[in-house]
């Protein structure tokens, strides 16, 4: 019964990690060189063409270029949070 506990409990604070890291990898891609978010400019697209846009960039630099650019931390935040959610699923779905 414990053991049961500490899984959920183990799971829960996986799904907060993954939330934070597609969360701060999301942020790092829409902020400009002043730390400021241009909500007035993409007040309904959520900056989704910028996020999408830095996420090819990131990828490409990542294994294409064999570069460590700021895209490319941005991108590997988002897949690995990406990933964890992954692991989490499957979890959740082999009970």
């Amino acid at each position: 019964m414990h053991l049961k506990s500490y899984m959920q409990t183990l799971i829960n604070i996986a799904a907060i990690v993954a939330c934070i890291s597609i969360l701060t990898g999301y942020l790092r891609f829409i902020v400009d060189e002043n730390g400021n978010v241009p909500l007035n400019s993409y007040r309904l697209t959520g900056c989704l063409g910028i996020v999408l846009l830095g996420m090819f960039e990131g990828t490409r630099d990542l294994l294409f270029f064999r570069k460590i650019t700021p895209d490319a931390l941005s991108a590997l935040m988002v897949y690995a949070g990406l990933c964890i959610f992954l692991m989490i699923f499957s979890l959740a779905g082999s009970k």
